[in-house]
């Protein structure tokens, strides 16, 4: 998914523009740190017309201080093929409307917080019936079905 996103962000033209720190966590045990990066996505299991397919809870606004952090505020979930998308609106909106030296999170408080970036970003918590969109169905660097694999704690070991 990240060769995806950034994949996105070069297609829009922001590929350096910098700034904006992305993370993404396949699980919720947070080994990508998702949670404290301005873009953050942590993988779940979404189902579709009945059939399960991936998905990332998006935060948005997460950061790192000396002396403080700050955990990302859940935006909304989506399909993991629409997540580059998402990525590429909220950095274009930053791009076009910060304060000189604002951060994300300053930018995100002004405009209203994540409650009105999520708005923005509904539409593409869409999934296609799988005929209309078989790849919404097929997990990135994956040629079957989706299916959600979980472990034993594969992280306290």
């Amino acid at each position: 998914m990240a060769s995806a996103i950034s994949e996105s962000i070069e297609e829009d033209g922001r590929g350096e523009g910098g700034g904006v720190r992305i993370n993404i966590s396949g699980c919720t045990n947070s080994c990508g740190q998702h949670h404290i990066s301005d873009i953050g996505f942590m993988g779940v299991e979404r189902r579709a017309h009945g059939v399960a397919a991936p998905g990332y809870q998006m935060l948005i606004g997460g950061h790192l201080t000396d002396t403080m952090v700050a955990f990302g505020q859940k935006a909304l979930r989506l399909p993991a093929k629409n997540c580059g998308e998402a990525a590429v609106r909220v950095i274009g909106r930053y791009a076009n409307e910060r304060q000189l030296h604002e951060s994300l999170p300053a930018w995100m408080e002004r405009i209203g917080g994540v409650k009105v970036l999520a708005d923005e970003l509904r539409d593409l918590d869409y999934f296609p019936k799988p005929d209309e969109g078989p790849e919404f169905y097929v997990d990135y660097d994956e040629t079957g079905p989706y299916v959600a694999e979980v472990g034993d704690s594969e992280c306290a070991t």
